[in-house]
């Protein structure tokens, strides 16, 4: 595309994967005002999709999360051009791509990035602007950086009551901020090639092929696993369908403190985070919305218990904010890495990944987030617990592998509940929030006879164990080949040190028929398109396809 001079008036904004929405978007006003002409913007950059992290065979994301945010920007387009605009995407580098697209724009507006990876992402567009500057502005928390009563926000405190008790007394929180009823005319381009590029740009989107996947895995990640807690449908528009339906409709939020550890159907949570995550609708819109509820129903403990929720959020955002690189260290804000004897082996991790530990509990939970993308906090709370404490796995492998497959997946929120449960966020950095019979800081075996009394825990494992153990084979048999294939077993440890203690042996095939006991093992494949991960601790390659009696022991 051609190189011109920046016009006056000339606007752009670049969107990203954490604020796919029209309503309540301060950067769109920003952008907006006083426009003449705007251009949206979305870039899918490759490397975040079918890549290798440097945890393991971990990947930046499954196909399953990349259908969401496709469904996501295609329904934000949509709206859009209901709006007299559009949105050019493109493929590539954001650092590549936006400053062709803007080339004529004075000024690409930004919605500000929590975490260090999408600040370099920002520095590098920045950059590459050749003319017009980059505008950040700040979105997606209840509280704006000045509005926080004093508070630094490059230097939050770690407690949630200091926090919350400082924001709710001398901080302020704004109101949402209505969508705009129309938007600036898209840009003129005079250029006949770069007219034909951004014509093309505007009615361009990828499939999951174009994204790196294979086309099993993409044709694998439009199938809805039946047993799912409910079906997400990317954009806006479902968002607000699924927050009548769950706070107004079917009246849940009074309810909300004494049925949030559930796990199994779609009541217990308003189940609205993937859409938060993903920016199709805003917290401050959530909590003007809880506030009607308030108003016109009753405000009550589960009122308060939501809004208190939304708040510790903007706690882990702010958290991530003012840490940096911080929260991906295995020593977490602490500094702290040898607080564990990280023994766990390469077949340990991938046991627990594939939902073969022979822990019911914890292999439910796997099995659902394999198959859905999904679990509810409290399943995320026991398996990451197991993976910690039992296991003995560095924490920043499972870290990652929920950053894969998580459609809820958010950075702050995913890598400093991580740190929080290891427990390297330092002393005064609280406890894990409302699980019953269950602590986040404990070891999972000293808790398991409490666990097996929870109702609620044993019809779960029914569910993904018991009564559906031929669908769990038959969508295993579905994902064959898409899911996981064979690696290269290395013999180096998940750990920043070697020695310590004998790791406990993982349990395979142990499942009785009783209720407690459960199904017998069904083997899981692995991800494809998986390559060797490396950190500074040591290499990590990774494991054999998985064999019938379960993989053969290896040790570092």
């Amino acid at each position: 595309m051609a190189r011109t001079a920046a016009i006056a008036g000339h606007r752009a904004l670049w969107f990203r994967g954490s604020d796919l929405r029209l309503d309540d978007h301060p950067a769109l006003q920003a952008a907006c005002r006083d426009a003449r002409s705007f251009l949206p913007v979305y870039v899918f950059d490759p490397a975040c999709f079918n890549t290798p992290t440097r945890y393991g065979d971990a990947r930046k994301s499954s196909a399953r999360r990349a259908r969401f945010l496709l469904e996501c920007v295609a329904a934000l387009r949509r709206r859009l051009e209901n709006h007299g605009s559009g949105l050019a995407v493109a493929l590539g580098s954001p650092s590549e791509i936006v400053p062709i697209f803007c080339t004529s724009c004075e000024a690409v507006f930004v919605t500000e990035g929590f975490c260090s990876e999408e600040k370099r992402e920002e520095a590098g567009v920045a950059w590459r602007l050749v003319h017009g500057k980059l505008k950040r502005v700040w979105g997606g928390t209840l509280y704006l950086p000045n509005d926080l009563g004093g508070f630094d926000p490059d230097n939050i405190p770690l407690g949630h009551n200091q926090f919350r008790n400082n924001c709710r007394s001398k901080g302020r929180i704004r109101d949402p901020i209505p969508e705009p009823l129309r938007l600036p005319p898209l840009p003129h381009v005079e250029n006949l090639d770069a007219s034909a590029e951004v014509s093309k740009a505007l009615a361009f989107l990828p499939s999951l092929q174009d994204l790196g996947y294979s086309a099993v895995e993409a044709e694998a990640a439009h199938v809805d696993d039946p047993r799912g807690v409910m079906l997400w449908e990317g954009g806006e528009k479902a968002a607000w369908v699924r927050l009548q339906k769950w706070m107004f409709d079917d009246d849940h939020l009074k309810d909300y403190r004494d049925i949030q550890n559930g796990m199994l159907g779609e009541k217990y949570s308003s189940k609205l985070s993937p859409w938060i995550a993903r920016g199709c609708i805003s917290v401050r819109r959530i909590r003007s919305e809880v506030q009607r509820y308030e108003a016109a129903r009753i405000q009550n403990n589960g009122t308060y218990w939501f809004h208190n929720l939304l708040e510790w959020r903007d706690r882990m955002i702010y958290i991530a904010r003012s840490q940096g690189d911080r929260i991906f260290k295995l020593g977490g804000i602490s500094g702290d890495q040898y607080s564990w004897p990280w023994h766990g082996t390469t077949e340990d991790l991938q046991a627990w990944k594939d939902g073969r530990t022979g822990e019911d509990l914890v292999d439910a939970g796997m099995k659902e987030l394999l198959f859905t993308g999904y679990m509810s906090m409290r399943a995320r709370h026991i398996v990451a617990s197991y993976l910690i404490y039992e296991l003995g796995v560095d924490w920043r492998h499972g870290a990652a592998h929920f950053e894969e497959h998580l459609l809820d997946y958010d950075p702050a929120l995913n890598w400093v509940m991580w740190m929080l449960q290891t427990g390297v966020m330092g002393p005064k950095s609280g406890r894990s929030l409302g699980l019953s019979h269950f602590d986040a800081k404990r070891s999972y075996a000293s808790q398991r006879k409490s666990l097996a009394n929870h109702v609620p825990d044993r019809a779960y494992i029914r569910h993904w164990l018991v009564d559906n153990g031929r669908e769990v084979a038959a969508s295993i048999s579905s994902h064959k080949g898409c899911l996981h294939q064979q690696h290269t077993l290395g013999q180096h440890a998940l750990s920043v040190r070697s020695g310590g203690s004998a790791p406990r042996p993982v349990e395979h095939d142990k499942h009785e028929n009783q209720m407690e006991q459960f199904c017998e093992h069904v083997p899981v494949q692995r991800s494809e398109g998986v390559g060797k991960g490396e950190d500074k601790q040591g290499r990590c390659e990774h494991a054999d396809a998985c064999n019938v009696g379960g993989p053969k022991k290896r040790r570092w």
